[in-house]
C-alpha cells in the first residue's frame, strides 16, 4: 500500500520536473526574443515554469483519479 503512494508521488514529481524544465526553456526563449534582458527574463521564466508545472501536476492527478475510478 505504501509503495503505491510512493510511486504516485514520484510520478507527480517527474511530471512537474519535466513540464517545469520545458516551460522554463520555452518561456525564457520567448522573453529573450521579445528583447527583454537575460537578467530580467530568467526570474520571469522561472515563475512561469512553476505555474506550468503546478497546472500540469493538477491535471495529472485529476486524470489519474479519473482513470482509477474507471476500474473501481
Amino acid at each position: 500500500m505504501a509503495l503505491n503512494s510512493v510511486l504516485r508521488l514520484i510520478s507527480v514529481l517527474m511530471v512537474m520536473l519535466v513540464v517545469g524544465l520545458i516551460g522554463f526553456r520555452i518561456s525564457s526563449s520567448r522573453l529573450k526574443k521579445k528583447g527583454i534582458e537575460p537578467e530580467k527574463a530568467v526570474p520571469q521564466a522561472k515563475l512561469q515554469a512553476k505555474k506550468y508545472s503546478l497546472i500540469a501536476a493538477f491535471l495529472y492527478m485529476v486524470a489519474m483519479v479519473s482513470v482509477a475510478g474507471l476500474f473501481m
